[in-house]
């Protein structure tokens, strides 16, 4: 079972570009996921950018000074913990019969905030594991993964270097790696993303995203190279829509479709910006958080791991407002400079797995 996880954890560090080769490939049909009603065990996870969760106290090794008593923002205990109360709530609304099993977590401050937010009394039945590594984000940012131990095992992890220069040995805001073990059953890989944001123009900073798909498509090319039926699970916020050249192209993430090839990923997320809909929004409904997955999540088979043909985006009428187009859009913690006490600018995107027993 777990194999993989461990050869990852012995290879950290290692340039994963050498051990990809180009491997047999294959299609398949794709078949429906097993459903509640079935004898599967169901499991949900989570992704939330939950949009600057910084404490009250200074880091002198990092950009917090929007988020201290003595700021603009006035930043204290009481809207840091409500801020705590508003993200838990959410969290906890997306599965309201047992808790999210995984939550992939960005815009977190530091440790210190997850332990916090563990605690919470929307989350602390969860008795959530922290996944955490210090990132060399000037922002003072990181992703992060919750994890319920009675669901989830956590073998092995591992931050992924993104480096805009090779020549250049500091990495930018790391992703996340995490392997582990779904329900005691079989092995999942987990991929947090929080790519370079568009700041600065979306153009200018285009070529930034895809440095970090490319860097990522070597890791999951690598997974691929150990076994070509690997389940990886990709989520986070990409900073860029399911057509954009760094997901379509160099991260290679292509919308579901019923023939399904070995070696691939599929944006399971898609659908949501087909609609129309989006997880955050910005002049218009935009799709920067997704989710996607291997093949092998998507193939109906007599054990193993099954994922839903679609990401949804959880959206609930209490998490937003009403902004000056009419349009019902996130309800943030500060906008236009004043205090609202909301919850993110962006909205928690989320799949249901199964474990076929």
């Amino acid at each position: 079972m777990t194999q993989t996880c461990l050869f990852f954890k012995r290879c950290k560090g290692v340039t994963f570009a050498v051990l990809i080769t180009l491997l047999c490939s294959g299609t398949l049909q794709a078949q429906k996921p097993y459903t509640t009603k079935s004898k599967a065990a169901g499991y949900t996870v989570v992704f939330y950018n939950v949009e600057n969760l910084f404490d009250t106290i200074d880091d002198p090794q990092r950009n917090d000074a929007d988020f201290l008593p003595g700021s603009e923002n006035k930043w204290n205990t009481e809207k840091y913990n409500h801020k705590l109360s508003q993200i838990s709530r959410v969290l906890a609304a997306t599965d309201s019969l047992s808790l999210p099993a995984i939550i992939g977590l960005t815009e977190i401050e530091n440790r210190g905030v997850l332990n916090d937010l563990v605690r919470t009394t929307a989350l602390k039945k969860g008795k959530y594991k922290i996944i955490h590594e210090e990132s060399k984000d000037p922002r003072g940012i990181d992703v992060a993964l919750l994890y319920n131990p009675s669901k989830f095992t956590a073998v092995s992890h591992h931050e992924i270097p993104v480096k805009y220069d090779t020549s250049d040995e500091r990495s930018v805001r790391e992703c996340l790696y995490v392997c582990g073990i779904l329900g005691k059953k079989d092995t999942l890989h987990l991929i947090v993303n929080h790519w370079k944001s568009r700041t600065g123009g979306e153009e200018k900073t285009e070529a930034k995203r895809i440095i970090y798909a490319q860097t990522v498509r070597k890791t999951v090319d690598s997974l691929f190279q150990i076994n070509r039926n690997a389940q990886i699970l990709l989520m986070g916020d990409f900073n860029d829509t399911p057509e954009n050249t760094s997901i379509r192209e160099a991260l290679g993430a292509l919308p579901f479709k019923e023939t399904l090839s070995y070696n691939h990923l599929y944006n399971i997320a898609a659908g949501i910006a087909e609609k129309g809909e989006g997880s955050h929004y910005y002049k218009s409904w935009e799709l920067f958080d997704q989710i996607m997955v291997s093949t092998s999540l998507l193939m109906q088979k007599n054990t193993g791991i099954l994922s839903g043909f679609e990401a949804t985006a959880f959206k609930r009428d209490w998490m937003l407002y009403r902004n000056s187009k009419g349009l019902m859009v996130p309800d943030r913690t500060y906008a236009g400079g004043k205090y609202h006490g909301g919850f993110s600018d962006h909205l928690p995107v989320m799949v249901r797995l199964w474990i076929v027993k």
